[in-house]
């Protein structure tokens, strides 16, 4: 691939594409690990509150404690980069006022965090590569068009699932044929699954709880979707998806058989197949056809193309490098939403409940279309965290922003309303919800 050809190129002239990681957590840290040991590309700062756990991670991909130089200060930052030096710091935005930085890397998973890095990375002109579909399903589409404006690129990862994803439908429409289905490969749903009920599998697999709970309980995979649906144009059929039982056999009969190749184009995700991602494209070309049968791709007019593997951080930092070399994003809105992920409740919920978000005990998130999302007033996921209801809602019951008051503003809530604004989209007549007066409350 002419990208390994390039990034060896870089290395060769001693001029590496320099990459800042902010969050050194599971994913952080063996991005910074594999971009260590990558020709072409080095992990120049991480960035993390927890100080330690930044040096760590530098420790950890091969970096002498000698050749770490910590600190806060940008100059003093810039200074140690120029001798060759890594950074470790605590300040978050350290990165974006580092002019040799060449992208930024965050991998928080954090929806506030995510905001605040890719304002400061784009106001900074800087590419910004987030391992942070959070963000980008809650506003993304308005961050893409300042990057746009910016001339930089704002996108998420290859490597995650809707990377992936987004790779195998350009190669399918770049070799010609027509996407109907854009998949993902889901194992386990557990709907309510809590912090609580996945801490066991969290602390065995060194991840916060609240990620292993969003990943249980679906909505990690709902936010994928619509991320997806956001960059290629292809909305959910319904609301959170059919979920069909299948196999990677029985996949392309499953799905004609419930009639779901008639609603595409869609994203879509199946249960059974423990993993990986995949695209059915159409055909009814008889060359084609005739072809296929002949490599072994069935019969038609439908083909299933299948990739295995989810490799997150051995795959990120490839993104990177399509951002400096290239300006080309791995995935990224399009434009206006086409799909949201909205809040349902996860148990019965009393009038005065601040809800805790993505991963908690209260709601799970589940994609819908953009214009179902306006219709019905629906609260995006990403904002869940941010309010408290002002109603009981019954356990698997939509949260709209009428049953609910926002107790604080910040970034994320701007944002999603300057979003909404240019777009139009999620909350119709609700869009002026989240500018109403904040309560005070407990948080």
């Amino acid at each position: 691939m002419s990208i390994f050809l390039d990034l060896k190129r870089r290395e060769r002239e001693g001029r590496p594409v320099r990459v800042a990681v902010v969050g050194t957590g599971y994913f952080g840290g063996g991005l910074i690990r594999r971009l260590a040991l990558m020709p072409g590309l080095q992990p120049a700062v991480a960035a993390n509150r927890t100080l330690e756990k930044a040096v760590g991670a530098l420790r950890a991909a091969g970096v002498e404690r000698s050749a770490i130089e910590i600190c806060d200060d940008p100059g003093r930052a810039q200074a140690a980069l120029d001798r060759g030096t890594y950074v470790a710091t605590s300040l978050l935005t350290l990165p974006t006022h580092l002019p040799s930085i060449d992208v930024v890397m965050e991998a928080t998973g954090d929806v506030a965090v995510g905001v605040e890095i890719a304002l400061e990375a784009i106001g900074r002109r800087k590419h910004l590569v987030a391992a942070n579909p959070e963000t980008q399903c809650t506003v993304g589409s308005l961050l893409k068009q300042m990057a746009d404006e910016a001339g930089v690129v704002y996108s998420d990862v290859d490597g995650d699932q809707p990377g992936i994803i987004k790779s195998l439908y350009d190669y399918c429409v770049g070799i010609g044929l027509t996407p109907v289905v854009a998949g993902n490969c889901k194992g386990v749903l557990k709907r309510y699954a809590t912090p609580e009920t996945q801490a066991a599998f969290a602390a065995a697999n060194n991840l916060q709880p609240w990620i292993a709970s969003a990943a249980a309980d679906g909505t990690k995979m709902n936010i994928e979707q619509a991320i997806v649906a956001n960059a290629t144009g292809m909305p959910p059929a319904v609301r959170g998806m059919f979920g069909p039982q299948t196999s990677l056999e029985t996949l392309l009969a499953d799905f004609e058989r419930l009639g779901l190749f008639g609603h595409g184009p869609i994203v879509e995700y199946t249960m059974g197949i423990p993993n990986g991602t995949f695209v059915v494209v159409r055909s009814h070309d008889p060359i084609v056809q005739a072809d296929f049968r002949y490599l072994k791709m069935g019969d038609g007019p439908h083909y299933l193309f299948y990739r295995p593997n989810v490799l997150i951080h051995y795959d990120a930092p490839l993104s990177a490098a399509e951002a400096a070399l290239y300006g080309a994003a791995t995935i990224t809105p399009l434009g206006a939403p086409v799909a949201e992920v909205t809040t349902f409740a996860k148990r019965d919920l009393p009038a005065g409940q601040r809800l805790d978000g993505i991963g908690g005990f209260d709601c799970y998130g589940l994609a819908v279309t953009a214009d179902d999302a306006r219709t019905d007033g629906l609260l995006p996921i990403g904002l869940a965290n941010f309010v408290r209801t002002t109603r009981p809602v019954r356990k698997d019951e939509p949260i709209p922003y009428d049953a609910v008051e926002f107790v604080e503003d910040n970034q994320v809530t701007r944002l999603r309303r300057q979003q909404d604004e240019l777009f139009g989209s999620a909350s119709g007549q609700a869009a002026s919800q989240p500018s109403a007066p904040v309560v005070s409350g407990p948080a």
